[in-house]
Formats: C-alpha cells, structure tokens, sequence
C-alpha cells in the first residue's frame, strides 16, 4: 500500500486595499483652472502647469455639474437622463474623465 499524506492547505494573508470610487466622492476644482465654453464645447486651462483639456458637449455638461456642486454620480444620473444613454456607461466614461482630470491637478476630491 502507498500512503499518501494530505496535504494541509495554506491560507495566504492578503493586504486588505480600500478603493475608494471617484463617482461617490465629491470634487474641488482647482483654483488654477479656468474655463471658456465654446459653443456646446469648453476649454479648461491649468495656469500652473498649462495643461488644457477640450471637452466635447458631454464632458462640458459634467464639468458644468461638478461645478454647481453635483457629485460626479449625481452628475452621471443627470448625462444619462439627458442624453438617454446607459448609466453604466456614462459613469465608465466619467471615472476616466475625472480620473485624467485629478492626474493633471484640475480637480481634487473634497
């Protein structure tokens, strides 16, 4: 007879990591940007570190709503509404927004 002995499983300890969604949060636009709107279209300027960013209709909308104190989910709910589109899709679309927004100092979460 062959013996074979059970190998007692190990349970590996894995870092707990909190990831926060930039849609619950709110946001503060940084003092260093400004905007025009164009049309349906907006530029916003960052004075410190001159990157600007063109926004399309869509993006003009939220930036507008961000900037009337919606949180960006709240926000969201409204772009979906009005553009009758999906909200899961409008809420991927804003966490790259707001996510490239926060990398180049236009908004701050609050």
């Amino acid at each position: 007879m062959h013996s074979h002995a059970s190998a007692t499983p190990r349970l590996k300890r894995w870092a707990t990591i909190t990831v926060t969604d930039i849609l619950t949060q709110h946001v503060n636009v940084s003092d260093q940007a400004s905007n025009c709107r164009v049309g349906d279209e907006t530029v916003i300027l960052h004075a410190g570190n001159g990157t600007y960013f063109g926004l399309d209709s869509v993006g003009s909308q939220i930036w507008q709503l961000l900037q009337q104190g919606l949180t960006p989910a709240q926000s969201c709910a409204r772009i979906a509404h009005d553009f009758e589109v999906p909200l899961a899709q409008v809420e991927q679309d804003a966490r790259i927004f707001l996510d490239e927004l926060m990398r180049h100092d236009i908004i701050r979460l609050s």
